[in-house]
């Protein structure tokens, strides 16, 4: 776990990505399942993703678009917010990206998110993208603010409760 802290290991949003391992990710944002990632691994306060970089992905000369970097990370970091077990949505206050080498279309990546700290407003994360050679092709980081709204992944969680 990257927090050390004492939150349960199998928070409701930990259980609904791991159930979607290996599978296409569903119930979540429009953009989210554009992307087309499959979740490798999730824990409290990580999470790892692999996609698969399509034409409509990349910039004029077939490279994986900065702009689409950006995304992934900002996604990815949010979905990874979630499963702090926190009530209410994380949302982005600032993101910080360094492009670091380039990816092809056709290529699988992964990318990589951990909240580095979480305090009482204010949550910290990285991410990074990695080819499949294992390069590190971007690093983002990113503050989040927490806040009293719900995200889709945490409405699915709420509604399975109701159901109990």
């Amino acid at each position: 776990m990257g927090l050390g802290n004492d939150k349960d290991e199998t928070n409701p949003m930990v259980e609904v990505f791991r159930a979607m391992i290996g599978r296409k990710i569903d119930g979540g944002p429009p953009f989210t399942t554009w992307l087309d990632g499959r979740i490798v691994s999730c824990n409290p306060g990580e999470m790892e993703i692999l996609y698969t970089v399509r034409p409509e992905m990349a910039n004029p000369t077939g490279l994986l678009h900065g702009g689409m970097q950006a995304a992934m990370i900002d996604d990815l970091i949010g979905m990874t917010s979630t499963t702090l077990g926190e009530e209410g949505f994380m949302l982005t206050i600032d993101l910080h990206v360094n492009f670091l080498g380039k990816v092809k279309v056709g290529q699988t990546i992964k990318a990589r998110a951990k909240i580095i700290r979480s305090g009482r407003q204010i949550a910290h994360a990285i991410c990074e993208i990695i080819d499949d050679e294992g390069t590190v092709v971007a690093r983002g980081e990113s503050n989040l603010l927490k806040t009293g709204y719900v995200s889709q992944y945490q409405a699915r969680t709420d509604k399975s409760a109701d159901k109990r």
